[in-house]
């Protein structure tokens, strides 16, 4: 009884720091991870708010980067890295790919509507409605990481593709570092989880391939001429925003041979449903 009595006080203090620490750090959940059948792992990424867009003096803005915060209500579960060849094989008989050099390379070639069946397969096959692709506002908050700067791993410096930009260079693979050689001329994608992950542990979620995202767009500002993505989610105080209007949809990050205006984590992109390009990719979220 005397050890039992000592045991009960120290539990308790420990269930009272646990819980205070969930409270007031959502960080805590940050190293979380899941990995299903497929082998996809995927890392738990926690609820709060963020700026999204970019500041008017960020070098290489768009028009359609207003900043604004927006808020999640929940975690959720981001792929740590886009959907891969192998991955792909293990649950569709055709590879769609341009660039067939292995099951650690990203899986390219896929259109929206190819990135949804296969995501219906998938949650058919582990009887689940879990999976989906992340919604615009969930990639940025990922990519970003935390920062608030132009790149996860700092501001921009340079648009050339001859000259290294510092924030990057570790971590994408994009047109100064994606070619066979040195100055590079033959651009391509490259093996997931080669260069350093962002501080949220998610490998190429600049460069590598685009990806698609869930939001839906349109492409032209009728009253300006102003062509570019154009959603009705980038207004201020947003809470779990999607865009459902809109015949296009929205990718993000930029693609193996753009340069680093392209990889930015605002910069925003769009393509038809049905599009196909060897630079296109996704990667998915798995939801609590």
């Amino acid at each position: 009884m005397k050890h039992h009595t000592n045991f009960v006080p120290v539990l308790l203090i420990l269930f009272i720091t646990i819980c205070n620490l969930l409270i007031f750090n959502s960080s805590v959940f940050a190293g979380k991870t899941y990995t299903n059948s497929l082998g996809m792992r995927f890392v738990y990424i926690p609820a709060g708010s963020f700026l999204m867009g970019s500041p008017k003096n960020e070098k290489g803005r768009n028009w359609n980067e207003t900043l604004h915060k927006v808020t999640f209500s929940r975690g959720f579960y981001m792929e740590e890295t886009e959907v891969t060849q192998g991955q792909w094989n293990r649950l569709v008989t055709s590879n769609p790919s341009s660039f067939k050099r292995g099951d650690n390379y990203p899986v390219d070639s896929v259109s929206w509507n190819q990135a949804m069946q296969f995501i219906s397969f998938l949650n058919s096959y582990e009887h689940t409605d879990k999976y989906r692709l992340p919604t615009e506002a969930e990639w940025e908050y990922a990519c970003r990481a935390g920062t608030n700067t132009a790149f996860s791993g700092g501001p921009i410096t340079t648009f050339s593709c001859k000259e290294p930009e510092p924030a990057l260079v570790h971590t994408t693979w994009y047109c100064y570092n994606s070619g066979e050689k040195d100055p590079p001329d033959a651009f391509s994608p490259h093996p997931v989880k080669q260069l350093s992950a962002n501080a949220w542990g998610l490998y190429d979620m600049q460069g590598n391939v685009q990806e698609w995202v869930m939001d839906s767009c349109k492409g032209r500002n009728m009253l300006t001429g102003r062509v570019g993505v154009i959603t009705n989610t980038y207004k201020p105080n947003k809470v779990d925003p999607l865009c459902t209007k809109g015949h296009y949809r929205v990718f993000r990050g930029g693609g193996w041979y753009q340069g680093p205006k392209y990889q930015r984590c605002a910069f925003r992109g769009y393509y038809a449903p049905g599009t196909i390009r060897n630079s296109l990719g996704f990667r998915l979220v798995r939801m609590e």
